[in-house]
């Protein structure tokens, strides 16, 4: 190879390099999606949402995740019953059912606020969009519901 074609290959070479770094980079800093931002996008597109009616329903869905969050904070510092014997030998089976008791009811609330947050999204949306969406997901939620209860060991189960 003469000089000439050694220093065109090597600047063709250093281009690659700079543009592939400069791509890495330009990837890693980019900002990503969040799973809510992800499903608002797929909300919009499955339901061939308008920009007046998505506005309202990203207006809906940011004031429920915040109360989701707190719920969901609440559930994971429940006292968990099922470790008590291990953890504490003092406590007695009143406090057991009690403790229970209210981390079912954190749940019920948990998916009651979903199940209505369902129903205000589906009631922006036109009539036959709206029940095809509570059509597609409450059935989705349910499933999860029980799926949970088959988990739960059958000593819980009241």
């Amino acid at each position: 190879m003469t000089p000439a074609g050694r220093i065109a290959a090597f600047v063709l070479l250093t281009a690659a390099a700079a543009a592939a770094a400069l791509w890495a980079t330009r990837e890693t800093l980019r900002p990503r999606e969040t799973p809510q931002e992800i499903g608002l996008r797929w909300l919009k597109d499955e339901y061939h949402l308008d920009t007046a009616t998505f506005e309202k329903v990203s207006a809906l869905h940011r004031d429920y995740f915040r109360q989701c969050d707190n719920m969901c904070r609440q559930i994971n510092e429940a006292d968990r019953p099922l470790l008590w014997r291990a953890r504490h030998q003092a406590r007695t089976p009143g406090d057991f059912d009690a403790q229970l008791a209210r981390d079912h009811r954190v749940c019920a609330d948990c998916e009651k606020a979903a199940t209505e947050h369902l129903r205000q999204v589906a009631a922006l949306m036109p009539a036959a969009q709206g029940r095809r969406f509570l059509q597609d997901i409450l059935p989705v939620m349910q499933q999860q519901r029980r799926q949970h209860d088959q988990n739960l060991p059958s000593s819980t189960r009241r």
